[in-house]
């Protein structure tokens, strides 16, 4: 499964920036990114899953953690990562309407 990083630097075609830029924009980027999938992907979860979601973040796991348990747990997660990626993309591009 590609990481959201792994999305980012191909989408932004980040890995052209000087390395010290790169990785603050994919950090930047990534964050915007987690949340927008955290939203799509907490509601798959059945209530016992989600109860462990919440002692994984409880005891202050870092992302990776979090999207392993995610990506075992919610199956289309990798395709959510994409479009969620894409979606930030293309708002940054201004290329989506305000509604």
């Amino acid at each position: 499964m590609k990481t959201i990083k792994e999305n980012l630097v191909e989408m932004f075609e980040l890995d052209k920036m000087p390395p010290e830029k790169a990785a603050e924009t994919a950090e930047r980027l990534g964050k915007l990114v987690f949340q927008a999938v955290l939203v799509r992907a907490l509601p798959e979860l059945s209530e016992k899953d989600f109860a462990e979601y919440e002692k994984i973040v409880g005891g202050q796991e870092g992302g990776e953690v979090i999207f392993k348990f995610l990506g075992e747990k919610v199956p289309d997660l990798e395709k959510i990562i994409a479009e969620e990626a894409e979606s930030l993309r293309k708002e940054l591009a201004g290329e989506l309407t305000s509604v």
